[in-house]
């Protein structure tokens, strides 16, 4: 499906709920929030949903107010059965969590934006662009399409999440169609220092001392070339800080230049299990993450881990040396 097929999609139906992947992030918020928004400046009714509620880290995003906890029913303004669920920033429905998965099932069909590499071959509702650096890059190109206006909140959600997926514009996807939009971003009246102050200046001394905690178990293997952090249930008590707190921290051990991929095993309050891949380019960590059930970029990726963690990380690091040049 192309952007102008899913903006004509869009115009003949009149309700919508708008949900991303469990856990949301960045991208997945923003472009929720934004297309709810023009959604609604073109006379539909749409609702943003999240499973359970919006990260507090990301909570800045959502400046009205806008997005309904899936865990409260009775906060949806009609019943699940009569909208249309718009799935962004994943297209695999185990990734949706119950309560979105629920809400899909319902309905029996689903428009899903996204911009990851594809597991299987797309459906006809699929608007899917591995080629784009976010889903809110997608997004804003497709409120152009429905020409719907863009106030500067829908705007600034829309930057948010592109700075997230891009690494603040520095990952391989990074294209000139991402800074032509970040451009026009700009002269909506986004500030891309607000912007990053509250992404990355803003966090708590609970997410220092669980930096500490998570960085205190690094390994090296492969010759230095992967490195390992694990972040356990305990530590998530320990420091206060939440379980989306820890999502940027697999990032840090790419900063030695001898280290081509970063894995952070993390643990929530629950006890699941699940792996963040992360890797300077030389190996494709979505196909990896594949072999494990999960996906995601050729530099950044993940999966919920299948069997222990022992089981999991030796299995994880012979997929890598295997894909490692």
């Amino acid at each position: 499906m192309t952007i102008d097929g899913a903006a004509v999609f869009l115009k003949e139906r009149d309700r919508f709920v708008i949900v991303s992947h469990d856990g949301p992030d960045a991208d997945g918020l923003g472009a929720a929030y934004a297309l709810a928004l023009a959604l609604q400046a073109i006379g539909k009714r749409a609702v943003a949903a999240v499973s359970d509620r919006v990260p507090p880290k990301f909570g800045f995003i959502d400046r009205r107010g806008l997005f309904t906890s899936l865990a409260d029913p009775e906060g949806l303004p009609f019943q699940p059965a009569e909208a249309v669920p718009v799935i962004v920033d994943t297209h695999d429905l185990d990734y949706l969590g119950e309560r979105s998965a629920s809400l899909v099932a319902a309905s029996g069909k689903a428009l899903v934006i996204d911009h990851h590499e594809p597991k299987e071959s797309p459906g006809d509702l699929v608007l899917l662009d591995p080629a784009a650096s976010s889903s809110c890059e997608i997004v804003f190109y497709l409120v152009r399409a429905l020409g719907a206006s863009l106030p500067v909140d829908a705007a600034e959600a829309i930057f948010a999440g592109i700075v997230y997926d891009t690494g603040s514009f520095s990952y391989p996807k990074t294209s000139e169609r991402t800074f032509a939009c970040a451009l026009e971003l700009v002269k909506a009246g986004v500030k891309p220092y607000e912007i990053h102050k509250r992404m990355y200046e803003s966090s708590s001394k609970g997410v220092l001392i669980l930096e500490k905690a998570v960085i205190s178990s690094l390994e090296l293997a492969l010759g230095g070339r992967v490195a390992m952090l694990e972040l356990k249930k305990e530590d998530l008590t320990a420091s206060g800080a939440s379980y989306e707190d820890a999502e940027d921290l697999v990032n840090i051990p790419l900063q030695d230049k001898s280290v081509e991929v970063s894995i952070l095993f993390k643990e929530n309050q629950e006890g699941r299990l699940r792996c963040s891949l992360r890797s300077k380019g030389g190996v494709n960590v979505a196909h990896v993450a594949q072999s494990f059930g999960g996906g995601g970029h050729k530099s950044a990726a993940g999966f919920t881990c299948p069997a222990p963690l022992a089981r999991t990380k030796e299995d994880v690091l012979q997929s890598i040396a295997r894909a490692l040049p």
